[in-house]
């Protein structure tokens, strides 16, 4: 048996945080020397104690930690909470670089300023198209983003290639709010789907996109976090040129996009308008 100090030692945690889980109940010594109020723990009770970190660090309080601890949730299970944990922490991540490219890509503005050239801004007639596609309210562009890879690896090896044109989003909120983004996303159709398969994403609809007769573009080559680099040009060309905004916005990627490398993303942004006059 072990003192605590000697126990610490051994289980890599504080003695203080001993004491406390002892006081909580979560973790008595396996003895209590009468005489001296010393605390002996046998290394038999490092299974608990990492069962009762593992829950700590997964989240739960030491309260709800108390209520399942004698429970004895197998490693397998404790590995799936870890899993769980994983995904939630790493959407974090990536929704916080996403934000921090996003700020960098604001102060980018700035340093343009508003004489930029409008040349690369165009516009031209779009004729009707058919899509194959899912709509769906996301929190994120992050999350957008995650539908539009899942599309990406589900449609190809269920649906024939010569089918499937290009990847196109459309933005149907008449707000931009980054947090309630209401974004249909999928295939530009080159011809008629046999059957539409299942995909984890929601359901896939196949409908027709009207022609626009007024559609002004701009090409956006990098992160989607530049995206408002774009639109901003577009709307000094829309505002310059005597025109409205006339229906949602669409991206239709000219090269299809690489989870991992959306800074080489081709992306055509496009924005329905109509003259004011």
């Amino acid at each position: 048996m072990f003192r605590i100090g000697e126990f610490s030692r051994i289980a890599r945690v504080s003695a203080r945080l001993l004491r406390y889980y002892d006081e909580l109940g979560l973790l008595r010594p396996g003895v209590v020397d009468a005489s001296s109020g010393y605390r002996y723990y046998t290394t038999a009770q490092l299974q608990r104690l990492n069962r009762i970190l593992v829950l700590r660090d997964l989240g739960l309080s030491l309260e709800q930690i108390g209520g399942v601890i004698d429970q004895q949730a197998s490693a397998a299970q404790l590995r799936a909470m870890l899993e769980i944990r994983r995904t939630d922490a790493e959407r974090a991540l990536a929704e916080e670089s996403a934000r921090l490219k996003h700020i960098e890509a604001r102060i980018a503005q700035l340093e343009a300023g508003v004489g930029e050239d409008l040349d690369d801004v165009l516009i031209r007639a779009e004729p009707a198209r058919r899509i194959v596609s899912v709509r769906r309210t996301v929190a994120s562009f992050v999350e957008a983003r995650e539908i539009i890879g899942e599309l990406a690896r589900t449609l190809p090896k269920q649906m024939p290639r010569d089918v499937l044109g290009q990847i196109i989003g459309i933005a149907h909120s008449a707000e931009y709010e980054p947090d309630a983004i209401d974004v249909e996303l999928g295939f530009v159709l080159n011809g008629e789907p046999a059957a539409l398969p299942v995909v984890g994403a929601g359901t896939l609809l196949v409908r027709d996109l009207p022609p626009v007769k007024h559609m002004a573009a701009c090409v956006r080559v990098g992160l989607p976090e530049h995206a408002h680099l774009i639109t901003g040009k577009i709307g000094r060309f829309v505002e310059a040129n005597g025109y409205r905004l006339a229906g949602p916005s669409r991206e239709v990627f000219l090269r299809p996009p690489r989870p991992d490398h959306m800074e080489e993303s081709v992306v055509e942004m496009q924005f329905p308008v109509e003259p004011t006059g």
